[in-house]
């Protein structure tokens, strides 16, 4: 059910420039006048009256009328009283400010201690908390502010703000829906989970981030590895010279059983000993592998710090990437100040000049007096005074509010420095960390200690010995002699072919770590490709959404369209929520009179939508000759500079016509 709201008539009395008018409303009332004539002063009359408020939507305000120096005037009783016409049926508001004087004991003046406010409906007084429900009942002020100014949406909303009136007009456009929407969203179902978007884009992040250090961690690793093998040897020529050693032992051995057994108590004897020397050297090689661990130690703490090194370089990535968009910021917001600091000089130099036509009566062409002329002049320097004083204030409010945001984007880019500072900083000191142990890893040298091996010097003890018993001089035939050295030679050879062939199996052993570590970082790299793709789906889900809101949202308007994300110079969405015309933001380059029929277009939507039809103030109307459709009370504020006192017509021919003139 509808409610219409229509303002039939408002009667002023002391309310701040204007002494005493009434004014009687049509469906389409144009007020005419100067500068400073008292034109906004008409829609203030009218928010004050319903909420206590001017039209800016300020609390605070001159109410009562001020003289030349800005002083307000006091014995005077400032009067506001409204007739509407709600759904066919006249209420009458008033509202009476009046100054409270009591005479103290003793003293021959009176002093001003406050001021009342008396509340009238159909003139009955009320209290205020009455007077306030009947305003709430006949229309809430939110939504009166939304749907009385053409400007108020788009200018003094935030953009938070925008976006929830238009999604309540709308109602919830769901993730199913908008994953249904598009076949190539479908593997978002398996990652929402009761998750948002949002959360998951935080987790592909934080998953990224790791993977990222663990894959860059890899090749250091590899080349540690590589440079494990021996790639020096050739193990095919070893097998060949191996077979023909044992080939050779085996022929010796057949010849040894041949010949006499003489000597076999001393054969044994050499044969003990070469177990010996073989088990000698089995402990030296043990002891040189426990040796070697300390060299694992320094690679692995070496990998370690290299996967460290990675992800610090991640994050001083990420920190200059927020440093610069925060300059940019500073610097745009620096234009901003300097500019807001320019304008207001510029307002500042400018002083009242009292016209020629000011001192000359507009109807029997005849000047003034003297006495006329003055009042009148002060009447509008007081204006003029008034308004550039309102419009300073205007811009030094918003010098503040650039000010604060430069301040706030300067720390964060000092902070950010800072950081980044503080990262390179501890990446120096790990770079020289790593360089150390490079250089530990590079020059490392093995030593072991064999006099503390207990198995060992008991071992070279029985070598000893035997080599001993050994030497004693002793009568052998002379070819066994010769057999039994040969075979001894062939043995040590073949020793150290078997030492060189271990190798062999040690360089399979590495290659097959070498090619683990290869796989896990090509598949690290799928992951992280598989993340990205996550990431581009979640970035796809939200333009679709907002694509999505976008045609739904338009389709309620005719003449705007509504812009709800922005993309970034790297490609990122930041949100947004700003009407368009023809492609051309509402707070940028759209001129006054395109502003104002977007305006009127958003309030015949919003107005449909509450069910609620108010009057719609248009200041600065003559920036516009032709309004679009409205089914709304229309009050034109329509700069006049030949109307030095306001002018009230009461049809659209006479605006027209005025216009084209």
């Amino acid at each position: 059910m509808s409610k219409s709201i229509f303002l039939e008539k408002l009667s002023l009395r002391n309310f701040k420039g204007i002494k005493e008018l009434d004014i009687d409303f049509s469906n389409i009332t144009n007020i005419y006048g100067d500068n400073a004539t008292g034109k906004t002063s008409i829609f203030d009359a009218f928010t004050w009256l319903l909420f206590d408020k001017d039209s800016q939507d300020r609390s605070k305000f001159d109410v009562q009328p001020l003289d030349e120096n800005n002083n307000v005037i006091h014995m005077l009783e400032t009067e506001v009283e409204a007739v509407i016409q709600i759904d066919g049926v006249n209420v009458v508001l008033k509202k009476l400010l009046k100054e409270k004087w009591v005479n103290p004991k003793g003293k021959p003046d009176a002093e001003l201690k406050g001021v009342t406010t008396t509340y009238y409906i159909d003139d009955v007084p009320k209290k205020q908390k009455e007077y306030k429900q009947k305003i709430n009942n006949i229309i809430p002020e939110d939504i009166f502010k939304l749907i009385t100014n053409p400007l108020y949406f788009s200018t003094n909303m935030k953009w938070q703000d925008r976006k929830k009136v238009l999604m309540d007009i709308i109602g919830e456009i769901t993730d199913e829906s908008v994953i249904n929407s598009r076949k190539e969203l479908s593997p978002l179902n398996d990652l929402i989970q009761n998750k948002t978007i949002e959360e998951i884009k935080k987790s592909i992040s934080a998953s990224k981030k790791k993977l990222v250090k663990d894959k860059d961690s890899i090749p250091p690793r590899v080349d540690e590895k590589r440079r494990e093998l021996r790639e020096d040897i050739d193990f095919d020529a070893l097998d060949f010279r191996k077979r023909g050693i044992v080939s050779g032992i085996k022929s010796i051995d057949a010849q040894l059983m041949d010949t006499s057994k003489i000597n076999d108590e001393l054969f044994d004897k050499k044969d003990k000993l070469y177990g010996l020397k073989s088990k000698l050297k089995d402990i030296e090689r043990k002891e040189i592998s426990k040796a070697e661990s300390g060299k694992d130690d320094i690679s692995q703490e070496l990998t370690s710090l290299n996967g460290e090194i990675a992800e610090l370089k991640f994050d001083i990535r990420s920190l200059e990437s927020e440093k610069n968009n925060n300059l940019k910021m500073v610097k745009s917001l620096e234009t901003d100040v300097k500019n807001l600091r320019a304008k207001w000089f510029d307002e500042n130099k400018k002083v009242f000049e009292l016209p020629e036509n000011a001192k000359v009566c507009p109807l029997c062409k005849r000047p003034f007096d003297e006495e006329d002329i003055e009042s009148h002049r002060q009447e509008l320097e007081a204006n003029f005074n008034q308004n550039k004083a309102k419009i300073l204030t205007d811009i030094s409010q918003k010098g503040t509010d650039k000010s604060d945001d430069l301040k706030k984007y300067q720390e964060r880019a000092s902070k950010n420095q800072s950081f980044i500072e503080n990262a390179n900083e501890k990446l120096e000191t790990l770079n020289n960390k790593k360089a150390e142990l490079q250089s530990k890893l590079d020059n490392f040298k093995i030593t072991i200690n064999l006099d503390e091996n207990k198995e060992y010097q008991e071992t070279l003890k029985q070598i000893e010995q035997l080599e001993s018993e050994l030497s004693k001089p002793v009568e052998v035939n002379s070819q066994t002699q010769d057999l039994r050295e040969r075979k001894v030679k062939l043995q040590n050879e073949l020793e150290e072919v078997n030492k060189d062939l271990s190798y062999k199996e040690i360089n399979l052993k590495t290659k097959a770590r070498i090619k683990e570590l290869m796989d896990k970082e090509k598949n690290l790299a799928q992951q992280i490709a598989d993340l990205e793709n996550q990431d581009f789906m979640c970035d796809e889900f939200i333009k679709t959404k907002v694509k999505l809101m976008e045609s739904s949202i338009n389709s309620k308007f005719k003449y705007v369209k509504f812009r709800f994300f922005k993309t970034q110079v790297n490609g990122g969405i930041d949100e947004d929520c700003e009407a368009l015309v023809d492609g051309v933001p509402f707070s940028t380059n759209l001129n006054s009179g395109a502003k104002i029929n977007a305006g009127i277009d958003i309030i015949n939507t919003l107005a449909n939508y509450y069910g609620i039809k108010a009057p719609i103030f248009i200041d600065n109307r003559e920036s516009t000759t032709k309004l679009i459709d409205t089914e709304s009370q229309i009050v034109n504020l329509v700069v006049s500079s030949s109307d030095k006192k306001l002018r009230i017509k009461n049809d659209t021919e006479t605006f027209q016509a005025e216009m084209a003139s």
